[in-house]
């Protein structure tokens, strides 16, 4: 998206009714607006109070007036610019708010459904988005318009009151100037693109080291790890260092353009003025409007070169969320009682590898399913396949008789709720992990359960507002595991798998949490549960057997016996 594109959108987001932001937008351009006048008019005071002190003929009340009112008019942009900035900043919040959130929702899908997800990249664009935003909106946008109004109306200005001559050497300074900041900024969007590519890397590289502290230092890589990041850091230095070289370079030729314009300007205007043909008024508004032009130039040429970075962050901030999406849809509620479950002849393949190819079953609506195999058979693919997260390359899924491929994917969570082995908790209490939707149960039921799990060995009572830390780093392995259990005891969803959410746990608290689970579960849900102990096959009421690609399902007693019969 080029940076016309960007801003454009932008603005198309702003004046939109339903975003919000248009009695704030109105409310900041008035005051610009004001604040344009302002600036057009002090030049003119000063010359003013300086001729008529020059003529020496002026009513001392009219100097006063005049020069009282350059003040005013010098000084109150302060006042102006600070009320601009408070409507400014809440354009900014409400455009942050609704690209972040529309990336997000774009995005933890995809990271959730893929293995090829970068969180840190995305986590670094969305931190770095409300700067850029500051930058494209207050500093660039909010600049732009005013600046080209008031340069307009001060040359009109400058043109009906002194020589025509010096109203195109203004033109012609501007025009270099701008010609030079054009010459810059063309370079400086490559070198900005490359540094927006090396920070997202080092953030990437660092946020996974500090994930995996514990691997890191439990198995003595710190000094590597470290030279990493330092590896990282340079990269983002380099990239950093040649935007600023581009930045000093364009400034130089800035200043040097400013600076021999406004030289030959002032020097002429003084060689009038001793020759008569200008007043000294007229040199000093001369004085006056050429820098006043000039200085917001420079910073505004300061701001186009750091703007090339933040257009870069705000166009892959849209891009992630796509068009804005608005909120998420409202999906209907789950149907009540437990669903049956069809697998006609899917197939799936990693590569060239098929993994599954072939498989068929029939799960009735209720049942305790166990699904066993070796490593690498296939089972997680296959419960992955069942509740939607990854489409199968051959066959389909139907959930009691509708097929799943006709099912919205932000649906499907409705019916099939999938639940990995590696339990991720959010850096927040113990009652808001085990709370989380779409579990129903209550705060007494969860402490009771784990209290009858021997969730601690001493029994001591359950501090429901214990903070677990980030990824649960507070809980032992089967403590998550049974925190996130108890939170599955109060779903009601037609279709729950597990995915060897149990393996962490002892074998008494295993059986504890299946039985609870079961008893809940009966009439309303049914259970899937992946895993490697046979025992727990013994008391399914099918068992799902993944090998070398191939399914095969049946009654425990049925299986072991065809498979004796085989061999």
């Amino acid at each position: 998206m080029t940076s016309f594109g960007v801003i454009g959108r932008l603005v198309a987001m702003i004046g939109r009714p339903s975003f919000g932001a248009r009695r704030d937008a109105v409310s900041a351009i008035a005051i610009e607006l004001a604040n344009v006048a302002l600036g057009v008019s002090s030049p003119v005071l000063l010359k003013l109070a300086v001729d008529g002190l020059t003529a020496g003929s002026a009513p001392i009340g009219l100097i006063v007036f005049f020069v009282s009112g350059f003040v005013v008019a010098s000084t109150g942009a302060n006042v102006t610019t600070a009320l601009k900035y408070a409507f400014t900043i809440r354009i900014i919040d409400k455009l942050a708010r609704r690209i972040v959130l529309d990336a997000a929702r774009a995005q933890l899908p995809a990271l959730a459904r893929t293995r090829e997800g970068d969180s840190a990249h995305l986590q670094g664009v969305l931190e770095r988005l409300p700067f850029s935003l500051q930058i494209v909106i207050d500093g660039l946008l909010w600049r732009a318009a005013p600046l080209i109004a008031q340069t307009l109306i001060s040359l009109a200005i400058v043109a009906a009151l002194v020589p025509l001559r010096y109203v195109v050497m203004m033109i012609v300074v501007l025009g270099a100037y701008l010609v030079a900041t054009r010459r810059g900024a063309a370079k400086f969007q490559d070198a900005a693109r490359a540094a927006n590519e090396a920070v997202a890397a080092q953030a990437q590289t660092l946020g996974d080291i500090v994930r995996n502290a514990r691997r890191v230092v439990f198995n003595g890589n710190l000094a590597a790890e470290l030279d990493i990041i330092g590896a990282a850091l340079a990269g983002r230095r380099r990239a950093n260092e040649a935007v600023s070289r581009l930045i000093a370079a364009t400034a130089a030729l800035q200043s040097t353009v400013l600076a021999a314009g406004l030289s030959v300007l002032l020097c002429l205007a003084a060689t009038d003025v001793v020759a008569g043909r200008l007043t000294v008024g007229d040199l000093v508004l001369l004085q006056a409007y050429a820098f006043r032009l000039a200085l917001p130039l420079g910073g505004f040429g300061y701001i186009i070169r750091q703007a090339g970075v933040s257009i870069a962050n705000i166009s892959e901030a849209l891009d992630l969320g796509g068009e804005v999406l608005g909120e998420p849809p409202c999906h209907p509620p789950a149907p009540a009682g437990p669903a049956a479950i069809a697998l006609d002849a899917v197939g799936f393949r990693y590569g060239e590898e098929w993994v599954l190819r072939g498989a068929s079953a029939q799960i009735p609506p209720g049942a305790f399913v166990v699904m066993l195999g070796p490593n690498g058979s296939g089972k997680s693919t296959l419960a992955q396949i069942i509740a939607g997260i990854i489409e199968p390359e051959e066959g389909g899924v139907s959930i009691d008789g509708r097929p799943l491929r006709d099912i919205e994917p932000d649906a499907r969570c409705r019916l099939v709720l999938y639940t990995p082995q590696t339990v991720g908790l959010f850096n927040r209490t113990l009652r808001e992990n085990a709370l989380y939707p779409p579990t129903n149960a209550s705060e007494a039921e969860l402490a009771a359960i784990l209290a009858e799990w021997g969730f601690y060995e001493s029994g001591r009572p359950i501090d429901l507002g214990l903070a677990v830390g980030e990824q649960g780093a507070r809980l032992s392995g089967g403590q998550a595991q049974k925190l996130e259990l108890a939170r599955l005891a109060g779903v009601s969803a037609p279709v729950v798998i597990l995915d060897e959410t149990t393996s962490a746990l002892d074998r008494t608290s295993e059986a504890r949490a299946i039985r609870t689970l079961r008893e809940r579960y009966r009439g309303r849900s049914t259970l899937i549960l992946i895993t490697h102990r046979i025992a727990l096959a013994r008391e399914a009421d099918l068992v799902l057997f993944l090998e070398n690609g191939g399914l095969e399902s049946g009654r425990h007693e049925t299986l072991l016996r065809g498979r004796n019969t085989a061999t």
